[in-house]
């Protein structure tokens, strides 16, 4: 009798805590979505967008048009964010190493000459990904650069590049950019970056792709 109440309060206390848990979490998740999207706009200042949300409170994609002053033409943008508003699913999250990730590609009204990719080593989604997108990759020359703590394979045609590319990111480093993928994509002249979701990073993710497209291109 005794134990079948204390399972009872236990199960009580648990329901009690995934209510509360659920709103807090959802609220700042849903804080934390509309603060990338008001940083992506007040960044790239697009003339035209459109937003398809992917779910409920899973992200979203985007498309900015941009005006004929500005050297892109397109913005394509993604977050996706993990469910932390689940308590039963957090732990899981915590132990998988889940984040919330935004990736932005962005189509510049210039040629580009050469290609270069860096995608961390052991992000198989992305290796994958990136071997389906990029068919001669197996072409491209390829080291190993350590950024951070973080191991990186590196494709690319031009070694010049790569010291670019590095140069850059680790003058990042006090900006706390936890890089997964950078791709310079030549036949479209685009220049994509996915990384960890932060507030507050879309500024630096902007500055570093058009010193990158103003020094490889």
């Amino acid at each position: 009798m005794l134990n079948d109440y204390v399972v009872l309060m236990l199960m009580s206390f648990l329901a009690v805590a995934m209510v509360v848990w659920y709103f807090r979490e959802r609220r700042e998740l849903i804080r934390f979505i509309s603060d990338v999207i008001k940083e992506l706009e007040d960044v790239f200042k697009p003339t035209d967008k459109v937003y398809e949300l992917l779910g409920y409170l899973v992200g979203f994609k985007a498309r900015f048009k941009l005006g004929r002053s500005s050297n892109m033409v397109n913005v394509y943008a993604m977050l996706t964010t993990v469910p932390t508003y689940s308590l039963l699913y957090y732990p899981i999250a915590k132990a998988l190493s889940r984040k919330n990730l935004l990736s932005i590609a962005v189509e510049f009204r210039g040629l580009m000459s050469r290609e270069l990719h860096i995608v961390r080593k052991g992000s198989k989604r992305f290796e994958d990904r990136l071997r389906v997108d990029v068919p001669h990759i197996g072409r491209m020359y390829l080291k190993e650069v350590t950024l951070s703590g973080k191991t990186y394979r590196v494709y690319y045609e031009d070694p010049r590049d790569v010291d670019v590319v590095l140069n850059e990111l680790k003058g990042l480093n006090d900006v706390r950019l936890d890089i997964i993928q950078i791709s310079i994509f030549k036949s479209k002249s685009t220049i994509y970056v996915v990384t960890e979701a932060r507030r507050g990073i879309v500024k630096t993710i902007h500055k570093f792709i058009n010193t990158v497209y103003t020094n490889v291109k």
